[in-house]
């Protein structure tokens, strides 16, 4: 297949992709590009651990899906989430794809049998 520009589909998902970068400081109030060894099927947000001036921490649980030589796992990680309208544009549209986020910080990992899919959140009442 041909995209609108000539070129193959890679091409014109290359051009979107660089045209989603170039809009991240107007689209978004702070981003937080963390690489990972393997990819991660699912994530949510957990619980607010602490509200500051100008960032709050919260949990993250993320899961990485591997090959298969190694287990699949969980991580739970603290981020720090900057508020917004704090971050300064020209720092949230220079963020590396191969780096990983001073922000986001791996707190615990669970080995688990299988694939994560989804995660649910269990409510106690202690």
């Amino acid at each position: 297949m041909v995209g609108r520009n000539g070129g193959g589909i890679g091409s014109a998902s290359a051009d979107g992709y660089t045209q989603w970068k170039s809009m991240v400081p107007v689209l978004y109030d702070w981003l937080a590009n963390h690489n990972m060894v393997w990819p991660s099927l699912s994530c949510r947000w957990g619980p607010q651990l602490e509200q500051a001036t100008h960032k709050n921490h919260q949990r993250l649980y993320l899961s990485e899906q591997t090959d298969g030589t190694v287990p699949n796992t969980l991580i739970i990680a603290n981020c720090e989430v900057v508020k917004p309208r704090v971050a300064a544009a020209e720092e949230i549209a220079q963020f590396k794809e191969g780096a990983r986020s001073p922000f986001v910080k791996k707190w615990k990992t669970i080995i688990h049998p299988g694939e994560i899919l989804l995660f649910a959140q269990v409510v106690s009442d202690l």
